[in-house]
This record gives C-alpha cells, sequence and structure tokens, in this order.
C-alpha cells in the first residue's frame, strides 16, 4: 500500500504529510521540507563521525536489532528441543503402559 500524502524524511527527519493539508501551502512545505534535509546533511557534514546520527542510532538500532534476532534463534531452539523431549517421553509412554489402570 502506497501511502500518499507522505513525503519521506531523512535519518533524523520525520516524514511530512501533506495529506489533510491545505493544496496552496503543499508545494511551500515540501521545498521547505527539502531544504531541512540538506541543512541536515550539511550540519551532519560537520560533525565528527563518531557523532554523527548514521553512526551512534543506527548502530545502536542495528546492533538491537542482531541481539534480538539470536534471543529468538536461542528460544526458538529451546521450543524445538522442548517439543522433542516431549515427544520422546509421549512414545516411552505408549510403550510402557502401567499394568495397573
Amino acid at each position: 500500500m502506497k501511502n500518499e500524502g507522505i513525503i519521506p524524511g531523512y535519518h533524523g527527519i520525520m516524514d511530512l504529510d501533506v495529506s489533510n493539508m491545505d493544496p496552496r501551502y503543499i508545494k511551500q512545505a515540501i521545498e521547505q521540507h527539502e531544504n531541512d534535509i540538506k541543512i541536515y546533511n550539511a550540519e551532519q557534514a560537520k560533525l565528527k563521525p563518531e557523532h554523527r546520527y548514521e553512526n551512534t542510532i543506527l548502530r545502536i538500532n542495528k546492533q538491537r536489532e542482531y541481539v534480538q534476532m539470536k534471543e529468538k534463534e536461542y528460544l526458538d531452539t529451546i521450543e524445538k528441543e522442548s517439543l522433542e523431549r516431549n515427544k520422546q517421553y509421549n512414545i516411552w509412554k505408549k510403550k510402557f503402559k502401567p499394568i495397573y489402570p
């Protein structure tokens, strides 16, 4: 689904929603949005690399996604092992039915 009326932002700049905006101001708002992105890029270029957005916030988000992926893999492994133990137990219970009902 395409988001009509949404102008994408850039890193630290939010998307611009012009869907409910007065049509006579849309062009000006888009120009201002693009200008803000240019200014943002110029400010980021002045910063030391370790202080730039892509090396701080984006790096942290990538690390968080990696940790979440590893946690999910670990939990899936535990779940599979548990399921396998339950299957083995049920097979064992079928083989050795109790003598007394």
